[in-house]
């Protein structure tokens, strides 16, 4: 009687494994060749065991949106540096895709349980593998040719996504949005200044003038004081 019991629990144990659906929050994906080969499954469709074959095994994907962010070194024309930060929200909308570029992503033993606040170390790597390393080379590509004086960021801003999207789309990825910051060295920051002041003098005519102020306050020792309270 025991045996028979204990063997009706197993049976129920398979079957309701055995019934385990795809949810709609991730992306379950299939192999029956350790990983040389994915297939994805749709919502709502059973999970399959693999019972006997040591190299099927499923894993799970991320369907959520994600944010990721990259900070490099960009050159302008001239060859000035400056530091490009980058902040970005992206989707994996092919996994199978995704996880070819990302092979250890698609590790025998992965679980099918997984959660936005755990995910962030374990997509770091693919993010830098398949999304940081396509935006510092287009990045770079298109402010090597602007002045680092007349650079708008907003416009850099945008052709960065224009140029980013359609191969991030290839490789498994919608990217929803992109946030570009430009930081210069103080010497940079100098030069950017007394060259947009120059042009205001020249515009109202006192170009000579404007040369002359630049000048004086390029000298100007700057002094800096600092505070101290006493108890």
């Amino acid at each position: 009687m025991k045996k028979l019991l204990l063997a009706s629990v197993l049976v129920a144990s398979a079957l309701l494994v055995g019934c385990a659906r795809t949810p709609a929050n991730v992306h379950v994906i299939s192999t029956t060749d350790c990983g040389a080969n994915w297939v994805k499954l749709d919502t709502g469709n059973s999970i399959p065991k693999h019972t006997g074959n040591v190299c099927g095994y499923n894993t799970a994907i991320p369907n959520w949106p994600m944010a990721g962010d990259s900070v490099f070194k960009t050159q302008f024309k001239m060859g000035v540096l400056s530091t490009a930060r980058i902040s970005y929200s992206y989707t994996i909308v092919n996994p199978v895709a995704f996880v070819n570029e990302a092979r250890y992503l698609g590790k025998m033993g992965s679980s099918l349980e997984i959660a936005a606040d755990t995910v962030g170390g374990k997509y770091e790597m693919a993010e830098n593998i398949i999304i940081d390393k396509l935006l510092r080379e287009q990045t770079t590509e298109i402010t090597r040719e602007l002045d680092v004086v007349d650079a708008n960021p907003a416009e850099v801003e945008d052709a960065i996504f224009k140029k980013v999207k359609d191969t991030l789309e290839k490789k498994g990825v919608v990217l929803s949005d992109l946030a570009l910051v430009i930081e210069n060295d103080e010497q940079t920051k100098l030069a950017i200044d007394s060259a947009t002041a120059i042009r205001v003098y020249e515009a109202a005519g006192i170009k000579e003038v404007g040369k002359a102020v630049i000048t004086a306050r390029a000298g100007a020792t700057q002094i800096t004081v600092n505070e101290k309270n006493d108890k």
